[in-house]
Order: C-alpha cells, then structure tokens, then sequence
C-alpha cells in the first residue's frame, strides 16, 4: 500500500477512526445479536426434546423423528 501525504491527513485519520468505531459496533452488536440466538435455540431445544424419538424407517430400522432430526441440528449449531 502507497501511501502519500494527503492519506495522513488530520481529516483522513478522524475519518478512520469514525469508520473503524462504526465497524466495531456492529460487530458488538452482531456478537450481542449471535449470543441471544444461540440461547433462544437452547430454549428451543429444551422445549423440543421430550418429542424427540425415532421411528420406523426404511426396510423397518429405527430412523430420528422430525423433533430428533431438528433437536441434532439445534445442538450442533450452539455447541
């Protein structure tokens, strides 16, 4: 990366650091936003697993309801 002097400016580093603050509150925020998801889905799982169960499947094996199917991929995700 070139720089020149017009890219150290006093203008163009407040402009940066405006931007990088901005940036890291979104990212604050999706962190915030990603947390709040991940206990939601715990409280989903929770609620879902006493209807999780398996079921005859193909040619008579046992396969994973829809509740088991959704519970395994809940806790794949927030672990």
């Amino acid at each position: 990366m070139n720089l020149t002097k017009h890219d150290l400016t006093e203008d163009r580093v407040e402009t940066l650091h405006s931007l990088l603050d901005d940036a890291a509150k979104k990212v604050g925020q999706q962190r915030l936003q990603i947390a709040k998801l991940k206990a939601l889905l715990a409280d989903c799982a929770e609620f879902i697993e006493p209807y999780s169960d398996v079921v005859d499947g193909a040619y008579g094996e046992p396969a994973p309801n829809a509740a088991m199917s959704l519970l395994s991929e809940i806790k794949e995700e927030i672990t």
